[in-house]
């Protein structure tokens, strides 16, 4: 299978945590399993504490039970879970051990990741998946800043600027927003009514 290559700029946001933090879980794509939405501060968790925090849907069937059981709750990075409204629940990994790695996130310094953590982001979404193009640019920029340049330049004579200011930058990823890497949910209130 060819490898996609890159004819435009991605330019929606989309949640970096999900991208770049949750293959840190060791989770393989393909389940229908999935989180609704990862996060890294909710409540008193700020980015200081090094957590992921995963929003999944409360299920009671086998297959979500399984996952759960298997890659959640013995996943080695599990810390805590708590149910919400809405008939959700967050999983919360501690990722202290990747502590440099989680910086490096926060502050958009995406090449800067350990080889170890750029190794799981492409195992989790193989290394030929079109997604997984534009994340390798985001990894390892020095090898596309020539690719960006010609697609940001507006004229040909634009592209040797531009190639000097990605260069300079370092980076062809901006850095996540971290409004949008808050969860804004609330843990799940008791009706005392009812008791």
């Amino acid at each position: 299978m060819a490898v996609k290559k890159i004819n435009e700029i991605y330019t929606d946001y989309f949640q970096k945590s999900k991208v770049f933090l949750y293959p840190l879980l060791d989770i393989k794509k393909g389940s229908s399993v999935t989180p609704i939405e990862t996060y890294v501060t909710w409540g008193d968790i700020s980015v200081q504490d090094n957590k992921l925090i995963c929003l999944y849907y409360v299920r009671d069937d086998e297959e979500f039970l399984h996952y759960e059981e298997k890659f959640l709750l013995k996943n080695p990075l599990f810390k805590e879970y708590r149910e919400l409204d809405e008939n959700k629940a967050v999983y919360i990994f501690d990722l202290s051990g990747y502590s440099e790695d989680f910086l490096h996130f926060v502050n958009g310094k995406y090449s800067k990741f350990s080889q170890k953590l750029k190794d799981k982001i492409r195992d989790s979404y193989g290394a030929t998946s079109a997604n997984y193009t534009y994340i390798k640019s985001y990894l390892y920029p020095e090898d596309y800043f020539s690719t960006y340049a010609n697609l940001l330049s507006t004229t040909d004579n634009d592209v040797s600027n531009m190639y000097t200011l990605l260069s300079e930058v370092g980076e062809l990823c901006s850095k996540p927003d971290l409004e949008k890497e808050h969860l804004k949910l609330s843990v799940k209130s008791l009706d005392l009514k009812k008791l």
